[in-house]
């Protein structure tokens, strides 16, 4: 019975962070879902994590990521709400944050490294879902240099 939830489960969150992507890309935003699939990081193609977040299929926008008031909710479906105004005016107005990430020369994404014997393997991810992130420049540039010793070389996205 058990295995039957969370397979249920699992199948509720997939489907919910497909609406989540319906939604923006019906209102002509693109995003990228990042980190935990359960409460994932809402990520524009310039790296910015809009100030929202989802709560069972509601999505709850904020005027702020830290202690901000909630603006406006949205509720999820098949057929998702056109406001392309109202969010570019909230897009605009909200206070967002910045997220850095990493890629290879290659242009893959980086998404963390492995430790074997006595190196680090990197692991990269041609998807943007699966690479590793940082909310603060200093800590990206900290990390570009820290994997430069191990013979990694990777790139900050900007």
């Amino acid at each position: 019975m058990e295995e039957k939830t969370n397979h249920n489960l699992f199948t509720d969150i997939a489907r919910r962070n497909f609406l989540i992507k319906q939604f923006f890309k019906a209102n002509e935003i693109s995003i990228d879902l990042l980190g935990d699939i359960n409460n994932p990081l809402i990520v524009t193609a310039d790296n910015i994590v809009l100030s929202c977040y989802v709560s069972n299929f509601n999505l709850v926008f904020k005027d702020d990521s830290f202690d901000g008031k909630d603006c406006f909710t949205v509720k999820l479906k098949n057929d998702p709400s056109l406001l392309k105004d109202k969010l570019s005016a909230w897009i605009n107005n909200a206070t967002h944050r910045k997220v850095y990430i990493f890629t290879s020369d290659e242009g893959l994404y980086y998404s963390k490294f492995i430790r074997i014997y006595n190196g680090k393997l990197p692991l990269f991810s041609p998807s943007k879902e699966l690479a590793y992130y940082v909310f603060q420049r200093q800590k990206a540039v900290e990390m570009v240099q820290k994997l430069k010793k191990d013979e990694i070389k990777l790139s900050i996205v900007l």
